[in-house]
């Protein structure tokens, strides 16, 4: 399976699956980044910006992160979709 070859009009470049450290070190700065909470689809927009994707899907991998502890998260009806944050 071929990956794609066309993010944000990339052509040619691939994404890079990161490894867990890695991909625990970019949520996290992506949402320190952000000063706010943020979507499930807003941090995968902002992965796939830069050109990388984290070890499992998206949202099973910001959920385990969630599980242990590392950032929080919950439903939100006005979003429509989970929100996900830092503690400061």
């Amino acid at each position: 399976m071929r990956l794609k070859s066309t993010i944000m009009g990339c052509e040619g470049m691939s994404v890079r699956s990161l490894s867990e450290e890695e991909a625990i070190n970019l949520v996290l700065s992506i949402l320190k980044a952000a000063g706010k909470p943020m979507t499930t689809r807003e941090i995968e927009e902002e992965t796939k910006k830069r050109l990388v994707q984290c070890p499992d899907k998206t949202p099973v991998f910001l959920n385990r992160l969630r599980l242990k502890g590392t950032i929080r998260g919950q439903l939100s009806v006005e979003r429509r979709g989970w929100v996900w944050w830092i503690e400061t």
